[in-house]
């Protein structure tokens, strides 16, 4: 087995040419010793090499080079396929079909009364006349029981002939040959036990015969094994009494099995870039490699990629999905032991250097556990390779928080967010295809790609409730520096326009997790621009990017420019190449704030807002008048009840929280609360004006965001340690 031309390619190669591993020059050899053979008699050469190891490879080539020979008719090639034929009568019954086949021609009238003879003399004794029935049939040339077949098999097992002499006769007539006759059987470890036992007596059997040379092909150590079990007292003699000479195959050398391996995975998977060949290499020779050691390995991981990687291959890193399916094919048990152990094995380790004094001891044992022991450092080393988390645990090597972001964008194994892809074969609901986002920023000056890329994505939900607009500019993040210069502004712009509607609730992180969309887009602008370009060229460019964004967002952004400058409590100063913008950019974009925030007061937009809260805050700050101006505009909102109700609701926020419940147990429902915002409200309203509205509006309406919201503020009211 050794032709790797193709993927799914198991068939040994049949030409010199097509030799990667250096048998081909054992096979000339031995075939040239063949043709020197001039009278052997039943001499038996065995070829002996564990599965998977080229014999069959081997003995096509030796074919190939006694071809000139066996054209001139000087060798005539038998070969049996003993693995297609299962059962011992079976088998038999071929054997002997496949010898009167190759040697009758040859020998004309005088062999045919003999073979079927001994044949059914052989099959009797081993107790299988049933199968001896179809001998005659195939000796008559009809291959079934027809007329008279079976007189003439009743005739040959009667004759008074024994196989001594039958045999003889056989002698005889070989010996006036001048042609030889090779017996080809391959595959013998193919068989079961018996069956592979079966065939050595059968050689055994027919003996020493002038002009015949057997090539048996099998496993040496699986033989000695069954024979061991079935002939205790004989062990490796057994063998030794039918075999004349014995040849390993050469084993292939390991820089062969490499190389060809290499053209393999660029053949099916693509060349690394330049930029991670190193890396490529590293994984290469610690993890694959040294799970290939025959030419079988190299097409059972070949075929597998052949496969695997089509599926994810876009979406995944080629050395660690190679190194992945190696452990999946040659260390199964490893392999299993990662796929359950995503959170111990993916990201950096602990931030403050605090492991288990046992950690060691545990991650031996979770997953080196089905190894043996003198495979653990060189397993070891290949898990650190795609895991570099576990360096903390055998290497006492710690890694920053920074590379998780390096690791995520690059998609590797060791990334949380992409781990699961490399053992489901698909991609995750939380990941987005890597061409989506190679084609958002190959496509980021396009305005309306880009705003509808991202209108598209908040309609897209996720089962966790979150938005697929999370997760693009997640991604974005992390493949900043590769948006063009050029693209920058326009890139900007499409997102600042959206910013509003990106700040959905849904996208907010919970439990231990800080970030939010808007935070999100904050972190995105400053990779895109902070180590990029001069302070008047960046602020050029957020200049035109605000123009026309959406008011929540400006708000936003030009609060973060001017605290720059004026960064208040106290807080010193940022370094010019850490601003946004530059300092008179910065207030041009206060001024503009202030402007669009009094435009949606008197539209209607800042009332609708569902930041009014936040808005009205920054409204009193920018304005800089004590909130006289925010204030008027409350005053008149509070005339209405729709205004009453829009900023109630505006002050009230929920929680979810589960209780211990009863016998110290966890309730299994969460229970909603309702909580105000009101210890501030005198900045921007007149609070007694807008505490008996809230009353008034509550008795004259059923309304449930008016009513939960006085009832919350008359709850804070009594327990103000609530607050």
């Amino acid at each position: 087995m050794q032709d790797t031309g193709h993927p799914h390619n198991d068939r040994p190669i049949s030409q010199p040419s097509d030799d990667r591993f250096g048998i081909d020059p054992f096979a000339k050899t031995l075939a040239a010793s063949i043709r020197r053979m001039r009278s052997p008699e039943g001499t038996v050469v065995a070829l002996n090499g564990p599965w998977g190891s080229g014999k069959s490879s081997a003995v096509n080539l030796i074919l190939h080079h006694l071809k000139e020979t066996i054209d001139k008719e000087e060798i005539a090639v038998i070969n049996f396929t003993c693995w297609w034929f299962r059962g011992e009568e079976a088998l038999a019954l071929a054997f002997f079909r496949e010898l009167y086949a190759g040697l009758g021609p040859s020998l004309g009238d005088k062999f045919k009364k003999v073979l079927p003879k001994i044949g059914a003399r052989l099959l009797r004794t081993g107790s299988m006349v049933s199968a001896g029935a179809d001998l005659a049939g195939a000796t008559a040339g009809i291959g079934s029981m027809a007329a008279g077949t079976m007189n003439w098999l009743s005739d040959l097992i009667h004759t008074e002939d024994t196989v001594e002499k039958l045999h003889a006769e056989l002698t005889k007539v070989l010996g006036e040959q001048t042609k030889r006759f090779l017996i080809v059987i391959d595959d013998v470890d193919r068989l079961s036990p018996d069956e592979a036992l079966l065939i050595f007596r059968l050689v055994k059997s027919i003996g020493r015969l002038p002009n015949v040379i057997y090539l048996l092909v099998f496993d040496r150590t699986l033989a000695e094994a069954i024979v061991a079990e079935r002939y205790p007292s004989e062990g490796p003699h057994y063998l030794e009494k039918i075999i004349q000479a014995g040849f390993d195959i050469p084993q292939p050398r390991q820089t062969d099995l490499h190389q060809e391996l290499l053209r393999q995975i660029d053949d099916i998977c693509g060349s690394p870039p330049d930029d991670k060949l190193v890396r490529f290499m590293n994984i290469f020779y610690d993890v694959i490699a040294p799970e290939i050691r025959t030419p079988r390995d190299l097409i059972r991981l070949t075929n597998a990629l052949s496969v695997t990687w089509p599926a994810v291959g876009q979406e995944v890193d080629r050395a660690d999905f190679v190194g992945i399916e190696a452990l999946r094919l040659f260390r199964p048990g490893v392999y299993r032991a990662l796929r359950s152990s995503r959170e111990r094995v993916c990201g950096t380790n602990d931030p403050y250097g605090q492991q288990p004094r046992n950690l060691q001891t545990e991650m031996d044992a979770l997953l080196l556990g089905s190894t043996d022991a003198k495979d653990h450092g060189r397993i070891r080393r290949a898990l650190m390779r795609l895991f570099p988390r576990l360096e903390s645990v055998w290497n006492n090597l710690n890694y920053g928080a920074d590379f998780a972001g390096q690791w995520t964008r690059d998609r590797l194994v060791c990334s949380e967010d992409h781990f699961e892809s490399y053992f489901r074969f698909s991609l995750g609901e939380d990941v987005v295809p890597l061409e989506e986002i190679t084609t958002l920023v190959a496509r980021a000056s396009d305005a309306e790609f880009v705003k509808q890329t991202f209108r598209d994505a908040l309609g897209s939900l996720r089962r966790n409730g979150k938005t697929k607009a999370m997760l693009l500019l997640s991604e974005l993040n992390l493949h900043a520096e590769q948006v063009a210069d050029k693209d920058v502004e326009p890139l900007l712009a499409a997102i600042f326009e959206l910013g509003d509607k990106l700040d959905v609730e849904s996208d907010k992180d919970g439990a231990f997790h800080i970030g939010d969309n808007q935070l999100r887009i904050h972190w995105l602008l400053r990779r895109l621009t902070l180590d990029r370009f001069d302070l008047p060229t960046r602020s050029k460019i957020f200049m035109g990017a605000c123009a026309s964004a959406g008011l929540s967002w400006l708000i936003d952004f030009s609060q973060s420019a001017y605290r720059d400058y004026y960064p208040g409590d106290g807080k010193a100063v940022e370094p010019e190449e850490k601003c946004l913008t530059t300092k008179e950019d910065a207030e041009a974009l206060r001024l503009l704030a202030l402007e669009r925030i009094r435009a949606a007061a008197q539209s209607g937009e800042l009332i609708a807002s569902r930041r009014l809260a936040y808005l009205l805050f920054m409204w009193r700050d920018v304005a800089n008048d004590d909130g006289a101006e925010v204030k008027a505009w409350t005053a008149d909102q509070m005339a209405t009840n729709v205004g009453v109700r829009a900023l109630a609701a505006a002050f009230t926020s929920h929680s979810w929280s589960q209780g211990l419940g009863m016998a110290g147990l966890g309730d299994a429902v969460a229970k909603r609360s309702i909580h105000v915002n009101t210890e501030s409200l005198d900045k921007i309203l007149d609070r007694t004006a807008f505490r008996a509205r809230v009353e008034e509006v509550a008795e004259q309406e059923q309304e449930t965001v008016v009513r939960e919201f006085l009832a919350a503020w008359k709850r804070e009211e009594e327990n103000p340690r609530r607050r």
